[in-house]
C-alpha cells in the first residue's frame, strides 16, 4: 500500500493530550489566572512593606524649616532666639524649664548666689515688728484723712449755714410804719391799677405818706443805689447773712452812699413817687426781700400791719 506512512494511531500520545485539553482546558486556564493574580498581589504587598513612607513629623519639621528660611529672608531670625532660650533657661531640681523672665532675670551665678545668700544675723522684720518699718502708707492715709476732714468740715459748715438760714428767722423790723397796700404775689396774679391788668407782684407795698422816713430792716452794708426805670429811686442793703433788702419808690436822697454800713433802724431815705410801674397807686414803699438771691415773701420774715 502507498499510504503506509500516513497511518495514524488513534491511541497516540498527541491525541490523548489534545482530548485532555478539550475536556480540562477551561479549568486549567482559571487555575493559571488565579495563580497569576496571587503572585501579583504578593509582589505589590512586598514592595509596599519594604518601602519606608515619609514620617508626618519629619514633613512638619521640613515645612517649619522652610518657613523659618522664608522669615530669615525678610530679616527675622528665630534660630538665635531658640538657642538663647535653651542657654538662659533655669532648671529646678526636678528638671522643669523656666524662662529667663522672672525676678532674677539677667543675674549670673555669682550675683544669684549673692541674692539668695542671706546672713543669719540679719534681722528680717516681721508682722509684729512695726517700729523698724517706715509707715509711709499710714502717713499718706493720715494726710488723706486730714484733707477729707477739712473738706467734710467745710461742707458741714456750709450745710450748717444753710440750715441756720432756713430755720432761724432774722430779727428784721418793718421798714416803714403803715399797712400793707399790695401783698407779695409771684405765684398768682393781682390787679395792677397802673396797667389796668392782672400781673405778678415781686414785693410788698406798704402804704405811707410822701416824705415818711424809711429805715433799714437790719444791720448791713449799702450794696447798691440806683434809679430803676420801673420802680424809681432804689436802695439795696446786703445784710451779710444770705439776705438782701430792697427799698423802691423812694425820694431821691444824697445822704447815703454805696459801701456805707448801717444799723437796724437807721434811716436810708424817704417815701417818694418815682415808681412808674406803680404810679397810679397811692404813695407807698415798694419793699422786696431776697434770700440767697431769690425772692421771698417779706411777710414770712417781718411782722407787717395788715
Amino acid at each position: 500500500m502507498n499510504n503506509k506512512g500516513s497511518f495514524k494511531d488513534e491511541g497516540s500520545f498527541g491525541k490523548k493530550f489534545k482530548n485532555f485539553f478539550k475536556e480540562k482546558g477551561f479549568y486549567i486556564a482559571i487555575v493559571v489566572g488565579l495563580c497569576v493574580l496571587a503572585a501579583g498581589a504578593v509582589y505589590f504587598s512586598t514592595n509596599q512593606i519594604l518601602t519606608v513612607p515619609e514620617q508626618p513629623n519629619q514633613a512638619r519639621e521640613d515645612g517649619m524649616e522652610d518657613n523659618l528660611d522664608d522669615f530669615n529672608g525678610i530679616g527675622l531670625d528665630f534660630t538665635d532666639k531658640e538657642d538663647n532660650i535653651g542657654e538662659n533657661a533655669l532648671l529646678d531640681d526636678i528638671g522643669t524649664n523656666y524662662a529667663d523672665d522672672g525676678p532674677y532675670a539677667g543675674l549670673d551665678d555669682e550675683s544669684f548666689d549673692e541674692v539668695t545668700d542671706i546672713d543669719e544675723t540679719t534681722e528680717v522684720p516681721t508682722e509684729n515688728d512695726t517700729d523698724s518699718v517706715p509707715q509711709t502708707s499710714s502717713l499718706e492715709e493720715e494726710a488723706k484723712a486730714s484733707s477729707g476732714n477739712v473738706d467734710a468740715s467745710l461742707n458741714d459748715n456750709s450745710a450748717t449755714e444753710d440750715v441756720v438760714l432756713a430755720i432761724v428767722r432774722p430779727a428784721f423790723i418793718a421798714p416803714v410804719n403803715g399797712k400793707v397796700q399790695a401783698e407779695y404775689s409771684m405765684d398768682k396774679l393781682v390787679f395792677s391799677p397802673t396797667f389796668n391788668e392782672w400781673r405778678t407782684h415781686s414785693g410788698t407795698d406798704i402804704a405811707a405818706p410822701r416824705g415818711e422816713v424809711v429805715r433799714a430792716v437790719g444791720d448791713g452794708v449799702i450794696l447798691e443805689i440806683k434809679n430803676d426805670p420801673r420802680y424809681g429811686f432804689t436802695v439795696v442793703i446786703d445784710h451779710k447773712n444770705g439776705y438782701k433788702s430792697l427799698y423802691a419808690n423812694l425820694a431821691s436822697d444824697k445822704t447815703i452812699q454805696v459801701g456805707q454800713e448801717v444799723k437796724q433802724g437807721d434811716p436810708i431815705g424817704s417815701v417818694g413817687a418815682t415808681a412808674i410801674f406803680e404810679s397810679a397807686e397811692p404813695t407807698h414803699l415798694h419793699f422786696e426781700l431776697y434770700k440767697e438771691n431769690k425772692l421771698v415773701n417779706p411777710a414770712d420774715y417781718i411782722d407787717l400791719e395788715k
